[in-house]
């Protein structure tokens, strides 16, 4: 039986696109429920730590990257359920049960992948609010294999 640690024992540093309003919205949510515990890195401003522990760029702009406190590496679901449960989500166990853990395995890389094409609107009914950085150009939105 595998044993996860306590909310109070994590700490993890997420790279994140921080382009992507999903994205954003998501990383800011997360980190207010455990400010202490979570620590927030946009992909280029940590890109030399990526890189060095073997993700490419599109990789780490693509797909979630954490890091947890014992240097341990978490992508794709994994790094989604290691951030929900540092978050202290309460249902986060929940993603790690047979059936719910195969299928998130199998959604995530879909919902990665077109993250840009989710509507602004569904991600503020989602969060209450989107983060947005601020647009440079007039553009604010840039796909990951674009830049």
């Amino acid at each position: 039986m595998t044993t996860h640690p306590k909310k109070s024992d994590i700490h993890i540093t997420m790279y994140y696109d921080d382009a992507c309003i999903l994205c954003s919205s998501e990383a800011q949510a997360m980190q207010s429920r455990n400010p202490n515990a979570i620590k927030l890195i946009p992909v280029d401003e940590g890109i030399n730590t990526l890189v060095a522990a073997g993700f490419s760029r599109l990789e780490a702009m693509t797909y979630l990257c954490v890091q947890d406190n014992e240097g341990r590496w978490y992508t794709h679901m994994e790094a989604v359920r290691m951030l929900y449960k540092t978050a202290g989500i309460f249902w986060a166990k929940w993603l790690y049960l047979p059936g719910i853990k195969q299928l998130g395995d199998w959604v995530y890389p879909m919902v990665a992948r077109n993250r840009y094409r989710i509507p602004n609107w569904l991600i503020t009914r989602l969060y209450g609010k989107a983060v947005t950085k601020a647009c440079e150009s007039g553009v604010c939105k840039i796909a990951p294999n674009q830049r």
